[in-house]
């Protein structure tokens, strides 16, 4: 099964309607968090997802794999590309494999879509241990939010929180759930929670998510999560392309046609001199002085990984079942098509 959770509309700047007898303190946060949002540079993360499922509410996570990418927040929307790819073109769903969950919004589109817009309706600030606590409400005729699954997709409706410092107004957690669906949508509902903190972009300090866990609840009762880390983060200066129409097949990296230094038939031996870590994910490059190599799938088998590499540079693929993390010296024979 695929499910998405993503953005379908624009979110607009500068739209904000402060509702009649609402509360000073109120009004102070969201002023501080259109300005936030106003500031925010362009700029660049590196996140890892981790993928997992398990069977029912209470059964054990089991770890499905997971991915590296890089991703931009430009111009007010995201962008992803693999590491190394230094364009930023694809929506997720384009870039991904065709198996898992995936979302977008975590970044900075949510934020958008509460604070620069009218759409959502808030209720009075209150403390929550030492931050101050805000529960918002979105109807699904405005969210522009969509949950799918099967091939079926449904608006929905967005209820959550975000938390606050009370001093600074900076933002610390934001929770966004979707907690009914249509029946003809597989997805039962969804908790997305985002964990902020301060970070230095270029020479400017900001506030960006540190990281995020995505649980879908599906009507069978299996549930699939999403934990990302973003780090890395740094100033964005680029071009990037926005597909409209319908989204293609998404697949795994591939590695570029041969290049001058390979011959067909010609077997390439890349030794990794550090061995392969435990947090290998599907993207990471790996260099030697014979060859480098890129992850392009990587599937838990059992106690064990099974992990497709590429040769960058040529038409030739080796899948391997490997214990992580590896040794030192591991090796990994290629053969040139």
């Amino acid at each position: 099964m695929r499910a998405a959770a993503r953005a379908l509309i624009p979110f607009l700047w500068g739209i904000c309607c402060f509702a009649a007898g609402e509360s000073e303190l109120l009004s102070r946060i969201r002023a501080h968090m259109r300005e936030y949002l106003a500031r925010l540079p362009d700029y660049t993360c590196r996140v890892t997802i981790e993928r997992a499922q398990r069977r029912g509410s209470r059964g054990e996570w089991s770890v499905i794999d997971r991915l590296r990418l890089e991703i931009a927040y430009a111009g007010g929307h995201e962008y992803y590309a693999w590491p190394g790819d230094g364009r930023f073109e694809s929506t997720i769903e384009e870039l991904l494999p065709a198996r898992g969950m995936v979302s977008e919004g975590s970044w900075a589109l949510h934020m958008r879509k509460l604070f620069l817009t009218g759409d959502a309706r808030f209720d009075e600030p209150r403390a929550d241990g030492d931050t101050l606590r805000v529960d918002f409400q979105v109807p699904a005729s405005r969210s522009g939010f969509a949950v799918s699954a099967g091939g079926e997709s449904a608006p929905a409706a967005l209820a959550g929180s975000v938390w606050f410092d009370p001093k600074t107004l900076d933002v610390e957690r934001l929770e966004v759930r979707v907690d009914d669906t249509p029946p003809a949508v597989r997805i039962a509902g969804t908790r997305e929670q985002t964990v902020y903190g301060r970070e230095v972009v270029g020479d400017l300090p900001v506030v960006l998510p540190v990281n995020s866990e995505l649980v879908l609840r599906d009507r069978d009762g299996s549930q699939r999560r999403n934990r990302s880390r973003f780090d890395d983060c740094h100033r964005y200066a680029g071009s990037a392309t926005v597909r409209y129409g319908g989204v293609p097949d998404a697949s795994p990296p591939t590695a570029p046609a041969p290049g001058p230094g390979y011959r067909k038939g010609q077997r390439v031996v890349v030794t990794f001199a550090a061995g392969i870590p435990a947090d290998v994910a599907i993207g990471d490059r790996f260099t030697s002085e014979v060859g480098t190599v890129w992850v392009t799938d990587l599937r838990q088998a059992g106690k064990r990984w099974s992990v497709e590499f590429s040769l960058v540079g040529a038409r030739a693929v080796v899948r391997r079942t490997l214990t992580l993390p590896s040794p030192p010296g591991t090796a990994i024979t290629f053969r040139v098509e």
